[in-house]
């Protein structure tokens, strides 16, 4: 081994979605204290030349790209299959055990240290996990402890072997999040596994689980960039993005924002509903993160849907041009939105669920509303709208003590020490 430790973070992607820019964060920030990182993705959007993708390793002659095509047709088919086993299957992310051919890019890499963060969308096998390496797996949800959930809600089936999954509306103990189970208890079986959750939240249900439980679990926070996600001119971010800097805004924001339930989209709409149509006077609720055609109006407020954006300088800017950032999911580990927001001295109304309240400190940089309650979610989006400008600096501080990538970065490498010779 030389010098410097090498760390291999893989990740589904390096740019799309919150778990992918955490993890490329990470990557980042870890290199400042003497760490070689290198990443490997399915889907590659920056231009670091130290991320690399699987179509560096995989054929690109038209024999392989026909056998792939075939073989990847059959397992679709059978996924299908038994996935059709279950046609009242709710309407939560699942995840079976299907992947891609990664070209044996785990043996062909150096490294010391396999860093494992978001690996679904039929990404990472996980047999060809290496057994003589240690590994570390940053937690972004659920699934390396459930069987097939990316959120358990509150099914405790991953503290035993899964089954009978309320997910799928089973009633078999041997369906088949109860089969995907089985396959990563074999899969995890002599692994040098060290599990890292971003929240306590997390961590504690890693602590509970019947697949990660024995492991090593420890905390370490995600990271953001607090030199670019900073407060900045609100009339100059209203003007790029096209508001209007004479009106209050409500901003709701993630992936999906509308399509995925558990975001809260429904939660969001219930609780505006409830604030009487004079205090919403001059506010606009702003929405970015889905393609779908929103309606124009939600209970008093005019709607302002900004798509998807995909340029930092427009996040940033949606986040400056906020008086409140409403993030109403109904299962969350550590808020990206939230981190950002706050970053941008924009306070956050948010469920007291999850990893919220390592986020939020209640009244101090926003409101943590009681679970599922859309009346005190609404009662903070009017405490957060009347106190914005007081609240922002609290906001910007909490992200400054404790989420910088000098903190998180220092935290992984001396982890990434601890486990090697």
């Amino acid at each position: 081994m030389g010098d410097k430790i090498r760390v291999l973070s893989v990740s589904t992607s390096d740019s799309s979605g919150g778990a992918a820019r955490a993890a490329y964060r990470i990557h980042l920030a870890v290199q400042e204290y003497g760490i070689d990182s290198r990443m490997f993705v399915k889907n590659k959007g920056t231009s670091d030349d130290r991320v690399s993708s699987v179509r560096d390793f995989v054929p690109h002659n038209a024999l392989y790209r026909a056998f792939d095509w075939v073989r990847n047709k059959v397992k679709n088919k059978w996924q299908h299959y038994q996935w059709g086993k279950y046609p009242k299957k709710g309407p939560y992310f699942m995840s079976d055990l299907r992947s891609t051919d990664i070209g044996g890019a785990l043996r062909k890499i150096d490294y010391d240290i396999l860093h494992l963060h978001w690996v679904n969308l039929r990404f990472l096998p996980l047999d060809q996990l290496p057994k003589d390496k240690p590994i570390v797996w940053t937690l972004h949800d659920s699934w390396p402890f459930c069987g097939i959930c990316h959120l358990p809600m509150d099914c405790p089936g991953y503290e035993r072997e899964c089954g009978d999954c309320p997910s799928l509306w089973s009633n078999d103990p041997k369906d088949l999040s109860h089969q995907v189970w089985k396959k990563k208890l074999g899969y995890y079986r002599g692994l040098d596994l060290h599990v890292v959750a971003p929240s306590r939240w997390l961590a504690d249900c890693a602590r509970k689980s019947s697949l990660l439980g024995a492991c090593d679990i420890r905390v370490i926070p995600n990271c953001l960039d607090t030199e670019g996600f900073c407060p900045g001119s609100r009339e100059e971010a209203c003007a790029r993005l096209g508001l209007d800097s004479e009106k209050r805004h409500i901003l709701f924001s993630a992936m999906n924002a509308v399509e995925d339930r558990n975001k809260g989209f429904e939660e969001l709409a219930d609780a505006l509903k409830r604030i009487a149509p004079h205090h919403l006077e001059d506010t606009d609720l702003v929405i970015f993160g889905t393609t779908r055609l929103v309606p124009d109006r939600l209970g008093a407020l005019t709607v302002r849907s900004l798509g998807m954006l995909k340029k930092q300088e427009d996040i940033v800017a949606a986040y400056r041009a906020a008086d409140v950032t409403v993030v109403p999911s109904l299962s969350e580990n550590l808020s990206c939105t939230i981190q950002e927001s706050l970053s941008c001295g924009s306070p956050a109304t948010a469920f007291a669920i999850g990893g919220n309240g390592d986020l939020i400190d209640h009244q101090v940089n926003g409101y943590l509303a009681r679970e599922k309650d859309c009346e005190d979610l609404a009662a903070g989006i009017r405490w957060c709208l009347d106190h914005a400008q007081e609240l922002a600096p609290a906001a910007r501080k909490k992200v400054l003590e404790n989420y910088t990538p000098a903190v998180v970065g220092k935290a992984y490498a001396g982890l990434y020490r601890s486990l090697t010779p």
